[in-house]
């Protein structure tokens, strides 16, 4: 892989969860949480934070790590099993209220920068078989195995979580050979892999796909899928700049709260000057980023639920109706309860 295409894939933005996850796993084998992260610029304390961001380039660092402490191959299988739809958010909850299983995964197939793979994912249907099959790997190559365990895994985690019952694999490929750790795929799968394969997938039977899935509601569903759209494009816009990307997912988990240039500064470890400065660096106001997290959040208030506008107001900290009003309007040109009444086709977000 070219590596400049690497390193620019290193900078990629992401939750903790996985990490978080890997973590747990670890602690319950004796290693300790300070060892995992050795290298990786992520603390214990950041690990307590659920707005924090990392980078896929952190992320590889610490799936070394725990590669090296274990000495357990099975490390990205037990981690995939144990990412169910609700580790991925706005995008777990989009797959779920999806009126079919094929609509669940070309959501998240729709969205890489949600999904957080380090694969080129895509959905086969052939016969009367479907897969989903995961193309180039975009990280270090000494992880491919263990990236390949924990993206199959956990794709096989979501199918389960959506259609809402157990599952078992009609067959499993994967490039590389035959490893140690070949009859855990059985428990998991409940399918032994082909090695040394065409292709790293997953098959089940294509009627899937067309069933609908048990939690399935349209409104929810075109809601979540703008919601996720929206996260895309601003981890896109944040992209190489982890401190943007951890400010705005702490503006967006309490506005309320750090939408006080003290309190946020304080969360991130630096003063209000330092703050400032930074965000200078970046190319924006602090007042800049927060109005527009306050605007995205507004209208997804607006449209997808029946809070009065004063509760929207002071979810997202005004202490005055008024005040959210006269942004409301500065932001989009309508006053709140305008837009709630009849909404845009395209909402003005900032």
């Amino acid at each position: 892989m070219d590596p400049a295409f690497a390193d620019d894939y290193d900078q990629r933005p992401m939750t903790l969860h996985t990490v978080s996850l890997t973590a747990k796993l670890l602690q319950a084998q004796g290693i300790a949480v300070s060892a995992l992260l050795s290298g990786s610029r992520v603390s214990e304390s950041d690990l307590q934070t659920p707005a924090a961001m990392i980078t896929q380039g952190q992320e590889l660092t610490i799936f070394a790590n725990a590669l090296r402490l274990s000495q357990d191959t099975v490390i990205g299988l037990r981690i995939g099993r144990n990412m169910h739809v609700s580790s991925y958010g706005a995008l777990g909850y989009a797959m779920l209220v999806s009126p079919t299983l094929r609509d669940a995964l070309r959501c998240a197939l729709a969205f890489p920068g949600l999904l957080g793979s380090f694969f080129e994912l895509n959905l086969l249907e052939d016969g009367e078989l479907a897969a989903l099959v995961a193309g180039p790997h975009h990280a270090r190559a000494a992880l491919y195995p263990l990236n390949a365990d924990m993206c199959l895994a956990s794709l096989w985690a979501i199918i389960g979580d959506v259609l809402g019952r157990a599952t078992e694999a009609s067959a499993v490929s994967l490039r590389f050979p035959r490893p140690e750790h070949a009859p855990a795929y059985l428990s998991c799968f409940g399918v032994m892999p082909v090695f040394e394969a065409a292709c790293d997938a997953v098959w089940f039977p294509r009627e899937w796909l067309s069933q609908p899935l048990p939690l399935a509601e349209p409104v929810s569903h075109y809601m979540a899928v703008q919601q996720c759209e929206r996260l895309q494009q601003e981890w896109q816009q944040v992209q190489g700049s982890r401190l943007l990307a951890r400010v705005l997912h702490l503006l967006r988990s309490n506005p309320a709260h750090y939408g006080q240039l003290e309190v946020l500064a304080k969360s991130l470890c630096m003063s209000e000057r330092t703050l400032r400065r930074r965000l200078l660096a970046e190319g924006v106001h602090f007042q800049q980023v927060l109005d527009r997290v306050r605007c995205q959040m507004a209208v997804d208030y607006l449209e997808r639920t029946r809070l009065p506008i004063a509760e929207v107001a002071e979810r997202l900290g005004y202490s005055e109706t008024a005040s959210f009003r006269h942004a409301f309007r500065r932001w989009t040109g309508r006053c709140p309860s305008d837009w709630r009444s009849a909404p845009p086709a395209h909402a003005a977000t900032q």
